[in-house]
């Protein structure tokens, strides 16, 4: 039988899934438990009012094919939502959502 691949997943997150993160995070990370490929990835932070605050650099890591990372400026209390999306090396689209929460000091 030949290899077989599995969908990629994510198993990390920066700031953590459903976590308070400092409104000075600066980057939001993924770590899928395989490499992607660079076709379509895709890493977006949205506020609670739908507005894209990330700075659309959102790129795979050189050293670990596992990681995307997208910078973010100085980010004002609330809700943010992080869209991902990445082309696993099975060839499927993996995509999905998750939450973290900046709180006033």
């Amino acid at each position: 039988m030949g290899r077989r691949f599995a969908h990629a997943i994510i198993v990390r997150t920066s700031p953590p899934q459903g976590a308070a993160a400092p409104k000075t995070v600066g980057k939001v990370e993924v770590w899928y438990d395989a490499g992607i490929r660079d076709d379509f990835v895709a890493l977006a932070v949205i506020n609670a009012s739908g507005i894209r605050v990330d700075k659309r650099d959102a790129a795979i890591d050189s050293a670990d094919q596992s990681h995307v990372s997208t910078s973010v400026g100085p980010l004002t209390p609330g809700e943010y939502t992080v869209r991902y999306r990445a082309i696993s090396a099975d060839g499927h689209q993996v995509s999905g959502a998750f939450m973290f929460e900046v709180r006033p000091e």
